[in-house]
């Protein structure tokens, strides 16, 4: 179980690293370049099972994906991309917080 839990951090992580290099070639700017150094130490710190690190992720992905809600529905035809981020957004953090696998990985 721990093993299939591995897996599902390593990809989650991977996902946000993919996720902050996308961001950052669609618009560079100063923000993007802080996610991506926050997702990399994100990466690291669920790879090393820091305690608690999978719900404090989970707690940032849905944060953001609730922050954004409003404007990526409010100009769906323009932003259905970034609405369908948010929503992996979601799926990852509710993986990360829920998953039994993934809390057999952090000991849990």
């Amino acid at each position: 179980m721990a093993e299939q839990g591995r897996k599902w951090v390593f990809g989650i992580g991977v996902y946000l690293i993919v996720k902050a290099v996308l961001n950052l070639v669609l618009g560079f700017s100063g923000a993007n370049v802080v996610m991506l150094i926050v997702s990399v130490v994100a990466l690291i710190l669920l790879i090393y099972r820091v305690p608690y690190i999978n719900y404090i992720v989970a707690v940032w992905l849905t944060l953001t994906f609730l922050l954004h809600l409003g404007d990526n529905l409010g100009n769906l035809s323009s932003n259905w991309i970034y609405l369908l981020e948010g929503i992996l957004d979601l799926g990852a953090a509710a993986v990360l917080a829920f998953e039994k696998n993934v809390k057999a990985f952090f000991g849990k």
